[in-house]
């Protein structure tokens, strides 16, 4: 007679096995193994959801690259003010009720949460962390919040060496931004030493609102600058289509620092990879979801940059585009 395979196994013994097979299959979450609820994050955002949507496609993204897959173990819980400042403590506090483990405030959207402690809060914010007061140290954030700032002093340089290479004509510049800003004072005066280096009269002009931009624009119409120089800030990005309207119009260029602004029509940006460093925020998530705290994450810069470049734009305006700052540009609008 032939041996017999089969095995008799005992409760206690099968009960074991089902457990260990659940610890080593990937893509098991401890939310899966216990049988709660898939983890919650909440994004929280002052703009339209259509509008910051390449944002939060890229913290998607990056919470799957952590193994958080939607519908699986994790739930995104996206909420908007619709790019009302004055809804944005109510849409705060409809998130909070639904109690997700973190929360993830995209830009200005943070300064309705610099209070929260009993849920943890990342952040992507183009502002000063230590201006704002989210922090008193990068380096050991001391509030339950932390996450990756898109502010780089010297880029403000950058951009004006850019304007002298793409339009070396261009002496009186403007420059526009909200001045309320965190960080805003220090962007401005980066920005006036180099124009000074380079022989460029720029005349600072805050814009604190969508209405304040087109007065200043309706003021500039009759005797338009050489060239805009534009803060990136969420006044900003409110009115950039505006902007790179006005600037057509009047056959000059307009520079910032978001790509988006580019893509609007603005002749070109520098500026931090935003995609790259909202995923970076979903690292953060999920090292929070795995049981660390804010203050044990640094808060982080963007360290990866591009230069997006619109030819469509240049042409639109009568400028030939130096082939050594094509050869630059990580992205060609054409």
């Amino acid at each position: 007679m032939k041996p017999s395979w089969r095995l008799a196994f005992s409760p206690v013994l099968l009960a074991g096995l089902v457990l260990l097979v659940g610890l080593v299959l990937p893509g098991n979450s401890a939310h899966a193994q216990t049988g709660r609820r898939p983890a919650r994050i909440g994004w929280i955002s002052l703009f339209p959801l259509a509008q910051v949507e390449s944002y939060l496609g890229a913290f998607r993204s990056g919470l799957a690259a952590e193994g958080y897959i939607e519908g699986r173990n994790i739930e995104v819980l996206a909420h908007s003010a619709d790019g009302n400042p004055e809804r944005l403590s109510a849409v705060v506090d409809e998130l909070i009720g639904l109690r997700p483990d973190v929360i993830i405030a995209q830009g200005t959207a943070i300064f309705g949460l610099r209070g929260l402690t009993e849920i943890p809060v990342v952040y992507g914010f183009s502002g000063d962390p230590v201006t704002a007061e989210l922090t008193d140290s990068l380096a050991r954030p001391s509030r339950n919040l932390t996450g990756v700032s898109f502010m780089a002093i010297e880029l403000n340089e950058k951009r004006l060496d850019l304007l002298r290479m793409a339009a070396p004509q261009a002496k009186r510049v403007v420059l526009m931004g909200d001045p309320v800003h965190p960080g805003a004072a220090l962007e401005i005066a980066a920005s006036q030493a180099m124009a000074r280096q380079l022989g460029m009269e720029l005349r600072w002009v805050p814009t604190r609102n969508v209405q304040e931009v087109g007065d200043l624009l309706a003021s500039l119409a009759g005797h338009p600058p050489d060239a805009l120089v534009v803060l990136p800030d969420s006044v900003m990005l409110q009115s950039q289509k505006q902007i790179a309207a006005f600037a057509s119009a009047h056959r000059i260029p307009a520079l910032s620092g978001w790509s988006t602004f580019a893509r609007s029509g603005g002749l070109l940006t520098f500026g931090p990879r935003l995609e790259e460093s909202f995923k970076r925020l979903a690292y953060y998530a999920a090292r929070i979801l795995k049981g660390a705290k804010p203050s044990e994450l640094p808060v982080e810069r963007s360290s990866e940059f591009e230069l997006v470049l619109n030819l469509r734009t240049a042409r639109q305006i009568g400028l030939i585009i130096p082939d050594a700052l094509i050869a630059l540009a990580d992205e060609i609008i054409d």
